[in-house]
């Protein structure tokens, strides 16, 4: 019954999106955080000042997280302005005390399950765990150079099963780590399937994976068991920064050789044209793309996800006052949802309206049978309002 009433809201009335987003674009050699319109690719001005611009994520907070590589810290921005607000991970040379751990040269630095921030070191080959409310350094996540980490790359991410997961680009290898120790899973990608200095990963709602190939321009697409689904071939040299617009599905692809945005279909990978031109707003050496304000539905894992207690779940990024739908299943089935561009990955056994409140915000406490341990859930939200669809999580209950 639930299904049935599922698939009839989807297919009622137009998706809309959050109104005035714009793109943001890090500009490693400009040395700048450029923001430029959605819609025409115009420039908007530099939000913020940031020497070696890299990753640009939002934490659970609704800030968001920049890394500097060349200043050797993580900025913290106003996650609707993009404004500079504070230095988040860094060392005050005012005090004796290194609270940085030593961070050299941060690429990525992006929030886990657990709330805390999670930094790679490019120059280091580590990956340093941080408090996530005050900046803290509380020791490294992933060793120097474990498991041949060699680089890691600004596309760094949790993945839908809760492990990190790692662009190791000087040696041609997306790795991967678990999520709550550190320890090393596996290889995911190598060189063997086509992988050449991964710069970016970005997981589409079904699960599966985009790669940006900077070593031989290429965009690869992977499903969650490895199989290599698509190569692109991009005719944009040295791909670097990567973002999927949820309205129609596209891939934006920045890189750090041309200083532009292009875009290409999600789908076939076929080019659309070019939405920023070269250059355009002084962009030098792009590397990362993002959206402002954060156009993105983020479903959290639950907590603590044991069997037999109650856990809780939150989803944010929703249109305030909307009507979302919270997706479960004991399996993955990538699917295209009704009309709409958005990808779930759920083979839906049940849907769950959640009423979001004025901040597009939703929590949930449930309690999980006794009889779940073991069992593997797949979870994810869906707006119809907007025709968004959240990241998937894969989530096993202990």
């Amino acid at each position: 019954m639930r299904r049935t009433l599922l698939v009839l809201v989807l297919l009622a009335g137009a998706p809309r999106l959050p109104a005035q987003a714009s793109l943001l674009v890090s500009g490693f050699t400009s040395q700048s955080i450029h923001r430029y319109d959605a819609a025409s690719g115009a420039p908007l001005g530099v939000v913020a000042a940031a020497n070696g611009a890299q990753s640009l994520r939002y934490g659970p907070d609704g800030f968001l997280y920049a890394c500097a590589e060349e200043e050797d810290r993580v900025l913290k921005l106003d996650g609707t302005t993009g404004a500079f607000v504070a230095n988040f991970v860094w060392d005050d040379p005012a005090t004796p005390a290194d609270e940085s751990g030593g961070l050299d040269a941060p690429t990525a630095a992006v929030f886990g399950p657990d709330g805390a921030l999670y930094v790679a070191s490019f120059s280091q080959d580590r990956v340093l765990r941080c408090d996530g409310r005050t900046g803290a350094y509380l020791g490294d996540f992933v060793a120097p150079g474990a498991s041949l980490l060699n680089g890691p790359d600004a596309g760094m991410t949790f993945g839908p099963d809760g492990n990190l997961w790692v662009p190791s680009f000087e040696n041609n290898r997306v790795l991967r780590y678990d999520g709550a120790t550190g320890a090393f899973l596996d290889a995911f990608a190598t060189l063997v399937d086509g992988v050449s200095r991964p710069r970016m990963l970005r997981f589409r709602g079904d699960g599966s994976l985009w790669v940006t190939s900077w070593g031989n321009n290429r965009l690869l697409h992977f499903g969650l068991d490895g199989q290599l689904l698509t190569t692109v071939s991009l005719g944009v040299v040295r791909p670097t920064g990567l973002v999927i617009d949820p309205a129609t599905g596209d891939l934006l692809v920045t890189s750090d050789q041309e200083s532009d945005v292009r875009v290409f279909d999600g789908l076939t990978g076929a080019a659309k044209g070019t939405l920023v031109p070269a250059g355009a707003g002084g962009l030098v050496g792009g590397t990362f793309l993002e959206w402002l304000p954060d156009r993105d539905l983020t479903f959290e894992r639950l907590a603590p996800g044991v069997a037999g207690t109650s856990s809780s779940v939150d989803l944010r990024g929703g249109t305030p006052g909307a009507l979302a739908y919270l997706l479960y299943g004991l399996a993955g089935l990538p699917q295209q949802v009704g009309p709409c561009q958005a990808w779930i990955g759920v083979q839906v056994a049940g849907a769950l309206p959640a009423a979001l409140d004025a901040d597009g915000r939703f929590h949930l406490d449930v309690l999980l049978p006794a009889g779940m341990a073991g069992v593997t859930l797949f979870v994810q939200a869906y707006e119809p309002a907007s025709c968004r669809s959240s990241n998937l999580v894969i989530q096993t209950i202990g």
